[in-house]
């Protein structure tokens, strides 16, 4: 192969800003010239922005108290970042190697968040718009969904106006995406999901406009709505973004978690298991007919990443959790009638 070109970066190209200030009765301009950073409101600034932040982080890493080796040292969003480590981290140091670099450290955005068994106030932290505890999460869902609904209300009770099939439209991309967001993340019990397959009926109902004394059948109303359990609709997302990752370098925080996760850390916590993504994984799997796949050991994981390098036996297999999900839900529904 031939070598590569590589040319030198250019300079950033000068950048004229300018803002407008009123005194008294006159309007005064001032401009001013920025050569630092990249211009914003273009599709390259984002890109050149990781790239930059990554050169620096690279000075940070060195003076980060060494982590265990089977959690990751940092987990980063753009210009969101994580540092994970067993005792507390220095801001002020990482904030003199960031400075050179030119850039700052919001100290009012910056969180200390301890994990721990005992302690549940982490659960109510916010990361990319997600809260990390999975029912507070579903819970702050289902408040932000039901305020979009309600921004629409004019749009549901014109019922003359539009068509049944324009009014769902509008809810899948108004409001069941605001609900349903980073829902492949949720670990739930029967019950939560139960409780949240009842709460998307709700919606439905008002958004079609049925309300008391009418009464329909949950499977009629899916039916007429072209839709089906919410519950359905998160095992789906949740096995799409297992896949996804399952194929992803092993270096990657989330494979280096879930490799973390089986291996043996001491004694075990007294009481019930927490219900865990792991756990639900493993429940969607063991309701297969064949019961080959698991995913109580590290080797479980080696097994599934190589199913999911193969993506036809992948969908095989995400299709067959479906169906007996299904099944079950069905099983569920014609016990409850009788």
């Amino acid at each position: 192969m031939k070598e590569p070109l590589i040319f030198p970066a250019p300079d950033p190209p000068e950048t004229v800003f300018g803002y407008f200030r009123q005194i008294g009765g006159t309007k005064e301009e001032k401009k001013f010239t920025s050569n630092i950073g990249t211009p914003q409101g273009d599709s390259l600034s984002p890109i050149l922005f990781v790239v930059y932040l990554e050169n620096a982080l690279k000075e940070v890493r060195p003076i980060l108290p060494e982590s265990e080796k089977t959690l990751p040292n940092e987990i980063a969003y753009a210009d969101d970042v994580d540092f994970i480590a067993r005792e507390r981290i220095d801001v002020a140091q990482i904030q003199r190697v960031l400075k050179i670099y030119n850039l700052e450290v919001n100290v009012d955005k910056t969180e200390y968040t301890i994990l721990d068994r005992n302690e549940k106030s982490w659960k109510n932290t916010k990361k990319v718009g997600t809260l990390i505890g999975d029912t507070e999460d579903v819970q702050r869902r289902k408040q932000l969904s039901t305020a979009a609904l309600a921004k629409l209300q004019n749009v549901w009770v014109r019922g003359d106006k539009l068509k049944k099939k324009t009014k769902l439209k509008l809810y899948r991309a108004l409001v069941k995406s605001v609900l349903t967001y980073n829902c492949s993340t949720w670990a739930l019990t029967q019950a939560e999901e139960k409780k949240l397959d009842a709460f998307h009926r709700k919606q439905l109902k008002r958004v079609v406009g049925i309300r008391y004394p009418v009464k329909i059948t949950d499977k009629a109303l899916y039916k007429q709505c072209n839709e089906r359990p919410l519950s359905l609709y998160v095992l789906e997302n949740r096995w799409r973004l297992f896949g996804h990752i399952l194929r992803r370098d092993r270096e990657i925080p989330t494979n280096k978690a879930m490799e973390g996760f089986f291996i043996p850390q001491g004694d075990k916590y007294r009481g019930r298991p927490i219900t865990t993504l792991p756990v639900v994984l493993n429940n969607d799997l063991s309701r297969l007919e064949s019961n080959t796949y698991g995913l109580k050991t590290f080797k479980d994981i080696e097994n599934l990443k190589k199913i999911a390098e193969q993506r036809d036996q992948w969908r095989i297999l995400c299709t067959g959790i479906q169906k007996a999900a299904e099944a079950l839900q069905s099983d569920d529904y014609d016990a409850e009638r009788r």
